[in-house]
């Protein structure tokens, strides 16, 4: 089959590499209809991930079973699915407690990492390929009803879920101001996230005119970095805004958020940070008594909840789509993603 391959930063390949394979009776097989480019695939993309040579990379796909291990009880040949980029198991402590990013027998393995990522999992290949063998199918994947076509289905692999777990961390009540900082693919999605929630004004900050007009539409007042700060204290009576969303994975871009957060406020944290420290204001949080929340989102126990949001047109995130390319274009897509080219905001890919 083919897969894309990373080779090196800024260096992805669309290649022959092996057909998917049962190794473990849990096991799937996933004929892939649709992957996407995540942002976070741009951490290896440019080389700051451990990422080896050779691996298939991608997180986010939707396709149909091919076959399933003697151990898979939910899942039949010929049935649509969304992928969930975390693999868990569905069963230990953490994933009963709704925290399959904890999962104890995945160690939460995300596809597409190489097989440093993934506990006991061997070589965990990538979604942007022609199919994948999916390790603990019954949970990592979930059955799609007919009322959902792969390209809305394909956000609820990563990026929809990471951006409601985002809300719900937040705490986001009716009436509230929710800022969100960035306005990338998981920021324009907590857009859609936080609205399910009811607040009062979802504020979206960015730099990227095209980004911020794309917020506009999403139902946000979209407001420039460089103004940012204050525009929500204007528009909170000099309070700031109740929850702050990072989207970035950005140190000025989370500064901004902890910045603007009112006394007794949230800040939500989904942005993926590859640092190993940041100099977090303490004193600030203890005398604003502020709620810091931070973690892998756990996608697999959103993804049901989404779906039906999806379903009965509650959200819709497929305006997010900017581009719809060929498998074999996969490099060309990265590029034009990484540098924000031809007004990029989503990229599929179609195997």
């Amino acid at each position: 089959m083919r897969g894309t391959v990373f080779h090196g930063p800024h260096d992805v390949r669309v290649e022959r590499v092996a057909d998917p394979e049962i190794k473990s009776p849990t096991d799937a097989i996933v004929r892939i209809t649709r992957a996407a480019i995540c942002g976070s695939d741009l951490h290896a993309y440019h080389g700051a991930m451990p990422a080896e040579p050779g691996f298939v990379l991608g997180h986010e796909g939707v396709g149909v079973i091919e076959e399933v291990g003697p151990g898979v009880t939910r899942l039949k040949k010929g049935q649509r699915v969304v992928v969930s980029g975390l693999v868990a198991c569905g069963g230990c402590f953490y994933c009963r407690r709704g925290q399959p990013s904890q999962c104890s027998e995945s160690g939460g393995a995300v596809f597409g990492y190489g097989k440093n990522a993934a506990r006991n999992l061997g070589w965990l290949g990538g979604e942007q390929s022609e199919g994948i063998a999916v390790p603990m199918a019954d949970y990592t994947c979930y059955p799609l009803p007919e009322g959902i076509d792969d390209e809305a289905a394909v956000f609820l692999a990563d990026i929809l879920p990471t951006s409601y777990f985002g809300a719900l961390n937040g705490n986001i009540r009716p009436g509230d101001t929710v800022a969100i900082f960035g306005c990338g693919p998981v920021g324009l999605c907590a857009i859609l996230s936080a609205g399910l929630f009811g607040p009062a004004e979802i504020i979206a900050v960015d730099t990227v005119p095209y980004r911020l007009e794309l917020a506009r539409k999403l139902g946000a007042n979209p407001v420039d970095a460089a103004k940012a700060q204050d525009v929500i204290l204007n528009r909170t009576n000099g309070r700031g805004a109740d929850v702050t969303i990072e989207a970035v994975g950005n140190e000025g871009a989370l500064n901004g958020a902890i910045m603007a957060a009112r006394g007794g406020g949230t800040v939500s944290v989904i942005g993926v940070f590859m640092g190993p420290t940041f100099e977090f204001p303490i004193g600030l949080a203890f005398a604003r008594d502020l709620t810091f929340r931070i973690g892998l989102a756990n996608i697999n126990a959103h993804i049901p909840e989404l779906a039906r949001c999806i379903e009965r047109g509650a959200i819709d995130p497929r305006p997010l789509i900017s581009h719809v390319l060929p498998l074999d274009d996969a490099a060309h897509g990265y590029d034009i993603f990484n540098a924000r080219k031809d007004n990029v905001v989503k990229v599929l890919l179609k195997p």
